[in-house]
């Protein structure tokens, strides 16, 4: 279906031509992108190029998964104008990968990222999962010491969440495996942050480290950051500050609309002052530097210390939290808490 998926894709972005749109940041991700071949995401490039106002010095990502490349697809994806790679390693440890059913071994993440460096790749991301059933403290370092030995300029580090519906799912329902508790995964959680910091990584987002802010990854701030976007193909997400909307995940129903003239938007929603507000808290308390409480206040109309005191209070005493000038911050036990936290935001003002 690949041919037919990218003429409805360039069909897309032709017809949601914005060309008055800076365009900083292009990011090929979601499913597995690599499987494109190269004259495809060229003509993907062309198109937004033609269709939009694209700075020079844009950062261009493309998620790669390491069972399906290799050095000459990289070295042409390079030369195509792909300028960063997240590259999907999620773990160097054989078990893990079988257990979480990637297509790689070990081995072939390691080459893969040392290709990519051969290819002329210096901006690069590695993608880990933790938190498997079977993983202890010393599994994790284990990890994470051998990401580090190829010195990545960013780490994404996710905790393994079992969504309903999956074969992992199924698994865990039939009692095949029993998940990591609670304290363990809170535990593995700090222990990322304290090691990967200890090796002057920045934890600048609850699931993200670089080394220094030159390295964070631009595009992916821009979510943190509630800043405008276009999202095209099946199951994209667009928003324009106000409204956001999101297309079919049916590749079928996605190019059946495009062929008939339609956009493909399964639905869309018209975000209210209340969703806005707890949008800004739940999405910069994942990061570093935390709310703007002087842009919260002016954007909207509130007193942010006098809105929230119950919640503020117990987060202060506790050192889950801090103010430092006009910011609003987790520390680091706060963020192993932050659902907790965004819920009890989400209760007060939704």
């Amino acid at each position: 279906m690949i041919p037919a998926y990218v003429q409805s894709l360039l069909k897309e972005i032709e017809k949601r031509s914005g060309l008055k749109e800076k365009i900083d940041t292009i990011y090929f991700g979601g499913g597995t992108p690599s499987l494109l071949s190269i004259k495809d995401v060229e003509n993907l490039l062309q198109a937004i190029g033609e269709n939009f106002s694209v700075f020079r010095d844009v950062e261009i990502t493309l998620e790669v998964n390491p069972g399906t490349i290799d050095f000459d697809y990289l070295s042409q994806l390079k030369r195509a104008g792909i300028n960063r790679l997240s590259i999907g390693a999620q773990s160097f440890n054989d078990d893990k990968l079988k257990f979480l059913k990637r297509i790689h071994t070990a081995e072939q993440a390691i080459n893969a990222i040392d290709d990519a460096g051969k290819a002329g790749f210096d901006n690069i991301s590695m993608d880990l999962i933790y938190g498997l059933p079977f993983e202890t403290q010393n599994i994790w370092l284990e990890d994470l010491k051998k990401a580090l030995k190829m010195m990545p300029p960013h780490l994404s580090c996710y905790m393994l969440t079992i969504e309903p519906g999956t074969p992992l799912d199924e698994k865990l329902k039939k009692g095949l495996f029993d998940p990591l508790g609670s304290t363990a995964i809170s535990t593995l959680f700090k222990k990322t942050s304290q090691f990967l910091s200890n090796n002057k990584y920045e934890h600048y987002e609850i699931s993200n480290f670089s080394k220094g802010r030159r390295n964070r990854s631009k595009h992916n701030s821009k979510y943190w950051e509630m800043t405008s976007y276009y999202g095209f193909g099946a199951a994209a997400h667009s928003y324009d500050g106000k409204t956001r909307c999101w297309n079919h995940k049916s590749i079928d129903t996605y190019i059946k609309d495009i062929d008939s003239g339609r956009r493909p938007v399964e639905d869309r929603e018209t975000l209210t002052r209340e969703q806005k507000m707890m949008e800004m808290i739940m999405l910069r308390l994942r990061t570093l530097e935390g709310l703007d409480v002087e842009k919260f206040q002016t954007l909207f109309r509130v007193s942010f210390k006098e809105q929230f005191r119950d919640i503020l209070k117990p987060v202060l005493d506790g050192s889950l939290g801090r103010f430092k000038g006009h910011r609003f911050g987790l520390t680091l036990e706060g963020k192993v808490r932050l659902n907790n936290i965004v819920e009890a935001f989400a209760e007060k003002i939704l």
